[in-house]
């Protein structure tokens, strides 16, 4: 029987490379199936470990994070006047995040105003 090599992240944290390349689908993968494994030892019981990472046009997944109220308030003003959701913003900004090279700051642009 062939034993199953673990994948970057799968074991252990990901090793830190400042200003490396970004994160490869190997390592999104092994740390994907890390937490999997973590929060089924602590009893969560809808986790599933994945065997390969999800398709970039799977269905959306509910995900929640905490912000400032006074923060979400003005990202809602901000996207309803452009005419976005706070899911179009949310993916854009952590797209870039997870594109960029591991320890840089990401910058975002702001879209010219046409006169």
């Amino acid at each position: 029987m062939a034993t199953k090599t673990m994948l970057p992240g799968e074991a252990e944290q990901l090793p830190m490379r400042y200003g490396g390349e970004p994160i490869t689908p190997d390592e999104a993968l092994g740390v994907s199936r890390r937490i999997a494994r973590v929060q089924i030892a602590q009893g969560r019981t809808k986790v599933k470990v994945l065997d390969e990472l999800p398709p970039a046009d799977a269905p959306l997944v509910p995900w929640a994070c905490r912000l400032p109220p006074r923060l979400l308030a003005f990202v809602r003003a901000k996207a309803d006047m452009e005419g976005v959701t706070v899911t179009d913003v949310v993916t854009q900004a952590l797209t870039a995040y997870a594109n960029s090279a591991p320890g840089a700051t990401v910058h975002y642009k702001a879209p010219r105003r046409s006169s």
